[in-house]
């Protein structure tokens, strides 16, 4: 399932994870003299979700044709994929995996503005397996710079997550870094590049949204 909403730079958690939080702490009091292995559970839920849901600033490089990681977490994949919602070819991709541990909160990879959006209800298998780039629910921007180069950023949820949040819709201007939406709970996110470019990342890399630099437009 697909949110919109609008979160800021400046939040130090995320606001979609604060019914989680709250939640969490709330039962934790509730059955504390209830039920303390309950309670012990619930406040570990709430220990989690405020590190799960955290959103930490983020220094974003300044190098004229650079894209940013969109995502923490690791490189599992790159090379040529058909993309099959905006440009319909082949073209090069990198995907990036995000942990139960990783940072959620995913970034704009250049400057420019969202063209369009495609949200795909889908599956929930694994999503560091390769048939998730196909089966899983997703939701893809197309993002154009102002050169009129263009990229393709798929937020993609995994077997845990259960909700996409895209905070941007088409004719948004976005900035490199800036903040897109999270995903809940195990996911991973694909970068489609449609021209020439050199890439900076490796498989097996770890990566974070809005520092890491995977590669310049040629």
């Amino acid at each position: 399932m697909i949110d919109f909403g609008k979160t800021k730079e400046s939040d130090i958690i995320s606001k979609e994870g604060y019914p989680f939080i709250i939640g969490g702490f709330a039962s934790s009091m509730f059955f504390y003299n209830k039920a303390k292995t309950v309670s012990a559970l619930s406040f570990a839920f709430g220990v989690f979700s405020t590190y799960f849901f955290r959103n930490p600033k983020r220094k974003t490089p300044v190098m004229k044709h650079a894209l940013i990681s969109p995502a923490d977490g690791v490189v599992i994949s790159k090379g040529n994929a058909y993309e099959r919602y905006f440009f319909k070819k082949e073209v090069r991709r990198i995907s990036i995996f995000m942990s139960l541990f990783d940072v959620h909160v995913n970034r704009s990879p250049i400057n420019g503005k969202v063209v369009d959006t495609v949200y795909n209800k889908g599956k929930y298998l694994p999503a560091y397996r390769e048939k998730a780039s196909l089966d899983n629910e997703q939701n893809a921007f197309l993002i154009e710079g102002k050169s009129g180069r263009r990229i393709v950023a798929v937020q993609i949820a995994g077997i845990v997550a259960r909700r996409i949040v895209s905070y941007k819709q088409p004719g948004d201007d976005v900035e490199k870094g800036e903040i897109i939406g999270l995903i809940r709970y195990g996911s991973r996110v694909d970068v489609y590049i449609e021209d020439a470019f050199e890439e900076f990342v490796n498989v097996d890399e770890k990566v974070k949204a809005g520092e890491t630099i995977i590669g310049v437009l040629v």
